[in-house]
């Protein structure tokens, strides 16, 4: 992806990102950075338009991790870490970002709790030809490596998303990986139809028809 794409993207996601920050009164974004290249990238499209000093980047070190593991035997080291850093963003005077793509948000359930995505809207191999290495599950990675990679995948999900190809759109995906991916999409539907779940009570509720 060119130098100009480059600016281009970071111009939209820097101006939407302003937008945000102006909206809640806040002046600082605390960006979840689990030290991946994409968190990288998403930390330096903000950087570009908003500045450094609005940026922080919220990380984990190991020797903070060290002393909570005992306290959740069994759950994984990765998600105790993605939790510590979403307490850290949420304790800040700032607005919480998570630098996950829209190939994670429509093949890994349940969306980030984070308000601003900067990176949302861009496919895994958007990351990569913006020049950082991808960010996924292991079970994102596997469902990739048997599609025959990241490239095959996306491509399928860009018909169904992008074209709203309903129909052929896995035609591109090994026979033996189309139902992982299909229960991947289904199993994260409810979260991005309906991010709130709010009990209808009055005559406008919050995320059915209250949208100011």
């Amino acid at each position: 992806m060119s130098d100009v794409r480059w600016v281009r993207v970071a111009e939209i996601v820097g101006a939407v990102a302003r937008q945000a920050l102006a909206d809640r009164g806040l002046t600082r974004i605390a960006l979840l950075d689990d030290g991946s290249e994409q968190a990288d990238l998403a930390a330096r499209l903000l950087i570009h338009v908003v500045g450094e000093a609005a940026v922080e980047r919220v990380t984990v070190t190991a020797a903070e991790m060290e002393p909570l593991l005992p306290a959740w035997p069994g759950v994984p080291r990765q998600r105790v870490e993605d939790e510590l850093r979403r307490v850290r963003a949420r304790l800040t005077d700032a607005l919480p970002a998570h630098p996950a793509s829209k190939t994670e948000l429509m093949m890994g359930g349940a969306l980030p709790p984070e308000p601003l995505l900067p990176l949302g809207d861009l496919w895994a191999t958007d990351v990569l030809a913006l020049g950082a290495a991808w960010s996924g599950s292991a079970e994102l990675r596997s469902i990739a490596d048997e599609a025959g990679g990241i490239e095959t995948l996306d491509a399928a999900l860009r018909r169904l998303v992008d074209r709203r190809d309903s129909l052929g759109w896995d035609d591109g995906l090994p026979p033996a990986v189309r139902e992982r991916v299909r229960l991947a999409i289904r199993g994260g539907a409810a979260w991005r139809r309906d991010p709130f779940i709010v009990p209808k009570l009055g005559s406008r509720t919050l995320g059915t028809d209250l949208f100011e």
